[in-house]
């Protein structure tokens, strides 16, 4: 019995090394969005820092900056992160990079669960490393004043410490300062704002209007009100428990009539992606139209994604799961 056991490890350990490999690709698809530049990096990164630092130092783009700064926060090691800044302590995409990592790390200590949900050693964790964050975002800024992208990351540390109001406006300004049409200051901003992270959601929605009406003609910023929309909406559902209330606001004519007339207007709607981030408004706005059940228009918003999108993608707006079954309705590829 033994010697039939020990026959068999080598082909034990090919199925658990192929399995390994597969998860790999599994994961670095899941957190690449769909960007095969992305994937590649990703793939690249498990070992050693050098293709994040070949690719980074051909960014120049604010944009480009938060997407693969982001992407590789969901796949690459913290380890491999903090070796990268040990190794080039004057690196600006390194301390980016860092910072990046440790806001994902945050999250992962923290759960996703409701404040009253987390655990009190959870928290401590969570706060821990979004005071690291803080220090090597500002190492960033220190090496590079011209990037937008530690500034939008910062406004997260903000929001999740807990910072004032005065805290996150500063982090705001200094990042459309540097980019105007910055789509991930200003969607990190309604969170900063909203109510679940003690702000008001009616500013919020306000805030989110004033952006999209002073985009300039062909900018993702145009549809950024739809983000707020789905954060007010499970605030709603989720914090207050407010299902009939909930229910009422996703059904309602005038919301479905403003964001159906954006998007029918918009760059996105005809399939043209100014930025790397306009990914993300994709996801705002088909998981919109698939609580709401405006087939027409998600039809159009998957066609374009194709194989862009997972189920995890539309998690916040509470569509998780309905990707499948939505695109078997719509006759689309599952």
């Amino acid at each position: 019995m033994l010697y039939l056991l020990i026959s068999f490890l080598p082909l034990i350990w090919f199925i658990v090394r192929v399995s390994v490999k597969l998860l790999d690709k599994w994961e670095a698809k899941r957190c690449s969005f769909g960007d095969k530049k992305a994937y590649v990096l990703l793939m690249s990164s498990r070992r050693d820092h050098l293709a994040l630092k070949s690719t980074f130092s051909q960014l120049k783009k604010h944009d480009e900056r938060y997407f693969y700064s982001l992407c590789a926060s969901r796949f690459v090691t913290l380890d491999l992160m903090r070796k990268w800044v040990k190794s080039d302590p004057e690196s600006r995409d390194a301390y980016l990079c860092l910072g990046a990592k440790l806001i994902q790390s945050a999250w992962d200590a923290r759960g996703y669960g409701r404040g009253n949900e987390i655990s009190e050693k959870s928290w401590e964790k969570y706060s821990e490393y979004l005071d690291e964050a803080g220090v090597a975002l500002s190492k960033c800024i220190e090496f590079d004043d011209n990037d937008a992208t530690p500034w939008a990351y910062l406004l997260v540390v903000a929001t999740g410490l807990s910072f004032d109001r005065e805290d996150k406006d500063y982090y705001f300004e200094n990042a459309v300062a540097r980019d105007p049409d910055n789509w991930a200051a200003h969607m990190h901003m309604i969170i900063a704002i909203s109510e679940k992270w003690g702000g008001c959601n009616r500013e919020m929605v306000k805030f989110s209007k004033e952006a999209s009406n002073k985009a300039p003609k062909g900018s993702d910023l145009s549809l950024l009100f739809v983000k707020a929309y789905i954060e007010e909406y499970k605030y709603l559902e989720l914090f207050q428990q407010n299902e009939s209330g909930a229910l009422i606001y996703k059904g309602s004519e005038a919301i479905a009539n403003e964001i159906s007339d954006a998007y029918d207007q918009s760059d996105i709607a005809q399939n043209i992606e100014s930025k790397k981030t306009s990914i993300f408004v994709r996801y705002n706005v088909s998981s919109w139209f698939c609580l709401t059940s405006d087939l027409f228009r998600l039809k159009n918003e998957l066609g374009c994604l194709r194989g862009r999108i997972q189920d995890i993608h539309w998690r916040w707006a509470g569509a998780e799961g309905m990707l499948k079954p939505m695109k078997k309705k719509l006759g689309l590829s599952t």
